[in-house]
């Protein structure tokens, strides 16, 4: 069997090409789900720690674990995701502003888990999933269109 290199290769560039303008064209939502990814691990470790290591009651969890991804959200979407390179008066106005969007959310992800679990009787960690995505959906938003707005 006789391989013909030459269009095996055009087919792997054609593919590369065509992952890179993926990449290119979409960019700034990859990178804020690659950042929410790594939130979302703070989070939930943090969560799991204090819920389920140290006992400490689940809404509380959530407040701590939720503040330990905004944390580390905010520096990698404004410097990465949002490429955001303002100067010291404006990073104080996009981390107000974050903070608004987030207060929102952790409100909406609280209100939620509570409501699922003593409410709707979900697991603690299912509820903490549901209320994560929509929490997720809620910053995007607001993060693009308000915090980081160019």
């Amino acid at each position: 069997m006789v391989y013909n290199t030459v269009n095996d290769n055009k087919g792997v560039n054609i593919i590369i090409q065509k992952i890179k303008l993926l990449l290119t064209t979409y960019k700034r939502p990859i990178r804020f789900i690659t950042v929410g990814v790594m939130n979302t691990l703070v989070d939930f470790l943090l969560f799991f720690i204090c819920y389920q290591a140290i006992g400490i009651y689940y809404t509380i969890s959530q407040v701590i674990g939720y503040s330990g991804g905004v944390i580390n959200s905010f520096i990698w979407n404004k410097l990465w995701t949002f490429e955001s390179k303002n100067n010291k008066g404006q990073t104080a106005l996009e981390f107000l502003r974050f903070m608004v969007i987030n207060g929102i959310s952790l409100s909406v992800s609280v209100i939620g888990i509570k409501w699922l679990v003593e409410t709707a009787s979900w697991n603690v960690l299912l509820a903490k999933v549901l209320v994560t995505l929509i929490a997720q959906l809620i910053n995007y938003t607001g993060y693009k269109l308000w915090v980081f707005k160019k």
